[in-house]
């Protein structure tokens, strides 16, 4: 029979160990943090830069959506400059407000569906100032509507993340390309 006792408990830790332990798990709570604003809907994390940044990429977005419809002979809207600004401007506003509650109550829900609700609740905001803007701005059909939603999500999704890979300076990995 072996008699000896192991010198230590296997399920006990050393004040070392722990320590060790620990300050990992600061770093990667330092790190989950900063990728998570990186990762998130929000471009920096100043709120009034968040905002500015957002105009200046939709503005720049729903262009040159609008302009690659155009020159596909395919126009979604018809529009003034005056009503193509004040869109913009509602777009930027209504959803960001929306998003901020949407991630503050059903953070889960919109992870989940991967961006579809970002686009649906896009839809949704943009129909709602088709209605507001009776003069200046008018999808020319709900087709349209959701083509230019979609597009203009995924041409806003890119700029952003290069956006962000500039700000953070993070390697961010899009569509599984190397680092």
């Amino acid at each position: 029979m072996n008699d000896q006792k192991p010198d230590k408990d296997p399920n006990k830790l050393s004040e070392e160990e722990l320590k060790a332990i620990l300050e990992e798990l600061k770093k990667q709570k330092k790190t989950s943090k900063h990728l998570s604003v990186a990762l998130g809907f929000m471009l920096h994390k100043n709120y009034v830069i968040h905002i500015l940044l957002s105009l200046g990429i939709n503005l720049l977005i729903f262009a040159v959506v609008l302009g690659l419809a155009i020159g596909i002979d395919m126009p979604i809207v018809t529009m003034t400059l005056t009503g193509f600004i004040i869109a913009v401007m509602l777009l930027t506003l209504l959803e960001n407000f929306v998003k901020i509650l949407l991630f503050k109550y059903v953070a889960r829900v919109m992870i989940f569906s991967m961006g579809l609700m970002s686009v649906m609740v896009q839809i949704i905001i943009l129909y709602g100032i088709d209605l507001m803007l009776t003069e200046g701005f008018h999808f020319v059909s709900v087709e349209s509507l959701i083509v230019f939603a979609f597009a203009f999500s995924l041409l806003r999704l890119i700029i952003s993340i290069y956006l962000r890979r500039f700000l953070y300076n993070e390697k961010i990995v899009f569509m599984g390309g190397k680092k």
